[in-house]
This record gives C-alpha cells, sequence and structure tokens, in this order.
C-alpha cells in the first residue's frame, strides 16, 4: 500500500504559535467556524491533524481544548476550524471575534492515510464528526480520488458546510433524526441504506462521529469486508502524549490500549474497540 500522504507530523514541525483569527462564520446559534492566518499549520498539516488551544488569556478554563484542523488554504496561508458551543471552553473560544490572537500548540497527531490503490472514497459523519472531513475531501480531489459524503445530524438545522462539499464536487446524502433533510434515521441507517454502493465501489471508508456511532460502522465494515479509517473525538489535555489522559481500547492483546493524542485520533477500525 502506498500512501498519498504521510501519516504523522515529524516533531521539529509542532510548534507554539500566536494565531489571529481573519474571519468568524455561524452556521447555527451554536455553530461556528473560525479562520486563523498561520502559514506553518496550513502548510504542514494533513486531514486528521489537529490542534490544541488555550481558549482564553487567562487559567480558566485550565486546560487547553482540541479542535479536529477543518479545512486549509496552503496558497493563502490560513486553516480553519469549526466546533459546537457545548461547554465553557468551547463558549469562551466562541467569543473571540475576528482581530483576536490565540495561543495555538500544533499540529498534533497523525492523519488519514490516502492509499493510491482505492478509486474512491466514502466519507461518513455524524453531526460535528463532519469537521476533519472536509479538509480529507480537498486532499481527496487534489488526488484525483472522487469521494461521496454520508452525513447524519438530528436535524436539518444543523446541517452544516454541505455546499463546501459541493462546490468541491463530492455528492452527498443526507440523514436526521426527526426526518427533516434526507433519510429519516441516523447515518448508520443511510450507509446501510445504501449498502451496494459501499460493496461495490474501491473505496476506503473514512468515519467521524460519536464513539457508539464509529463502534457501529465498524462492525458494518466488517461485515461488507471493507478498510475504514476512523477519526476519534475525545477530550485531551496535553495533545501529545504526556498526560495519558485520552485512552482508547486497543484489539491488541500485547498492548491493550492506544492514545488518541499520540497514536491517533486516525485509526484503522481493526486496531480498536470502542464497545463500553
Amino acid at each position: 500500500m502506498e500512501p498519498l500522504l504521510a501519516s504523522s507530523l515529524p516533531q521539529k514541525d509542532l510548534k507554539l504559535l500566536q494565531c489571529k483569527i481573519i474571519h468568524k462564520e455561524w452556521f447555527t446559534p451554536k455553530i461556528v467556524r473560525l479562520r486563523f492566518d498561520e502559514p506553518h499549520i496550513a502548510k504542514l498539516s494533513n486531514p486528521g491533524q489537529f490542534i490544541n488551544i488555550k481558549v482564553t488569556d487567562n487559567y480558566v478554563p485550565l486546560l487547553r481544548r482540541p479542535f479536529s484542523i477543518h479545512r486549509v488554504d496552503r496558497e493563502n496561508g490560513w486553516f480553519e476550524i469549526l466546533f459546537k458551543v457545548i461547554g465553557m471552553g468551547t463558549q469562551a473560544l466562541a467569543q473571540h471575534e475576528v482581530g483576536a490572537r490565540l495561543d495555538i500548540l500544533g499540529p498534533l497527531g497523525n492523519s488519514f492515510k490516502i492509499l493510491s490503490q482505492n478509486d474512491s472514497a466514502i466519507l461518513i459523519a455524524g453531526g460535528l464528526g463532519i469537521a476533519p472531513l472536509l479538509f480529507l475531501a480537498q486532499e481527496l480531489v487534489q488526488s484525483k480520488i472522487s469521494a461521496t459524503l454520508f452525513y447524519g445530524n438530528r436535524s436539518k438545522d444543523e446541517v452544516c458546510t454541505v455546499k463546501d462539499f459541493d462546490e468541491l464536487g463530492v455528492a452527498h446524502f443526507l440523514a436526521t433524526e426527526d426526518g427533516s433533510a434526507g433519510l429519516k434515521g441516523r447515518v448508520t441507517e443511510l450507509v446501510a441504506a445504501k449498502k451496494n454502493m459501499v460493496v461495490q465501489s474501491n473505496s476506503m471508508i473514512y468515519a467521524c462521529g460519536p464513539n457508539p456511532m464509529l463502534q457501529r460502522i465498524k462492525e458494518m465494515m466488517e461485515k461488507m469486508n471493507k478498510v475504514c479509517q476512523v477519526s476519534l473525538e475525545t477530550l485531551m489535555a496535553c495533545g501529545f502524549g504526556v498526560c495519558l489522559g485520552c485512552v482508547v481500547n486497543s484489539t491488541s492483546a500485547s498492548n491493550p490500549y492506544k492514545y488518541v493524542c499520540k497514536d491517533g485520533p486516525v485509526f484503522y477500525t481493526s486496531e480498536i474497540d470502542l464497545r463500553e
């Protein structure tokens, strides 16, 4: 298997940076996208990697917050994050306006692997799991690999960034739990409904979302004999393997645990067990 993208970044390229917000976009009253002017991260990051942000100038909250790199423009030197306001950290981050500078560590973690033998890709997103998949879609298109997005959310009001996938030429199918857009149900049900499309393609499967969703995707892909990579969502403190707080169960008997920040956040589903 020949990867078209490197799976990790040399430690020497990890930097602590002061990044300026140059654009802010609200999709809903709680979902926001921030764009940062930072050529280092824009140039060196790969899809699936993340950054760790100090969201205030003081010590409340104490810990940095991790965010997937959502989209980059290497030529113009900017990158974006997409997040939902759900707690103290994200609330503080969302209050920053254009012109503010934030203390950011990155890029961190490994990345999705784009392999030369796959002529297509299927992206599966649950909720804000859409965040890292836009950057991945950018790189797939650049590598001349066609992509299809399966995207599930609670309602059409929380569906966001679809037009950005459209602009890349990525086809999409939607599922909403309330039936307000696309299939009524969860994204796993959408994947089941499109099973023939998945099975008949020479696609790598990529997914991001809540762990129960990813475990279900893992089980489905194993039955379909498809290789799948997932990006895990979890709380982190340090972001580079010192605090050892972001543990996930491994399928290896000799090494029963993996750390999302250090060994991931991207894993092949064969490597991990997400059952609770």
